[in-house]
């Protein structure tokens, strides 16, 4: 069983690899060969097709999939998440996934792909609905019930615009191959988004 995993993480690795590079148009010779594996037909032993494949390799690289597995992870030995410490903890996840360019490509290639892949607008989708609908809204609307986010717009427009930006600077991050912030500065940043306005004083 040991092999099989450490197999079918080969596959991943090359798939990721060429899939960066040229999306959905590489080939499976090549994925076998960026594996380093000698036969086609053993990447079919563990896929069903190349589509599978690149759904399999884009799942790693999806920022809702990120969020999503943040929002779903609690501490241990805790209960429910703080919305500022969950709000850090999907920055935190951004960082350490993107910090990866191949990371970074296999997404754009991802976007790029999801009016030819039904599949991969699929997942996309639920990924959407999941994520920005139930979670994140879930999270926004907790922080404000807890007095610690603004009131004065809809949860899940702020979730938005969180995700927003994480994505906006992932973007950044792929085209300059840097960013001018650290996880930390981000959080803060965000955080001062989320935080009530001051009451105007009564004249």
């Amino acid at each position: 069983m040991a092999k099989d995993l450490h197999t079918k993480a080969q596959i991943l690795k090359g798939a990721k690899q060429v899939f960066s590079q040229k999306g959905f148009q590489a080939s499976i010779k090549e994925i076998a060969s960026a594996a380093g594996i000698s036969t086609t037909s053993l990447i079919f032993w563990y896929f069903k097709d190349k589509e599978s494949l690149f759904l399999e390799v884009i799942k790693s690289a999806s920022p809702l999939a990120q969020v999503q597995e943040v929002l779903s992870t609690k501490p241990p030995h805790s209960g429910d998440v703080a919305s500022p410490q969950a709000i850090a903890a999907v920055v935190e996840r951004y960082f350490s996934v993107y910090a990866d360019p191949l990371n970074r490509a296999i997404l754009f290639q991802m976007l790029a792909h999801t009016e030819r892949h039904a599949e991969v607008r699929a997942l996309l989708h639920d990924q959407l609905t999941t994520v920005m609908s139930g979670q994140m809204t879930h999270i926004i609307r907790e922080g404000q019930d807890a007095g610690q986010f603004r009131h004065d717009l809809p949860a899940e427009f702020l979730g938005q615009t969180c995700l927003g930006l994480l994505f906006a600077l992932v973007t950044r991050w792929h085209v300059e191959g840097i960013l001018p912030w650290s996880a930390h500065d981000v959080t803060q940043n965000l955080l001062a988004l989320l935080t009530p306005l001051p009451e105007c004083p009564s004249p």
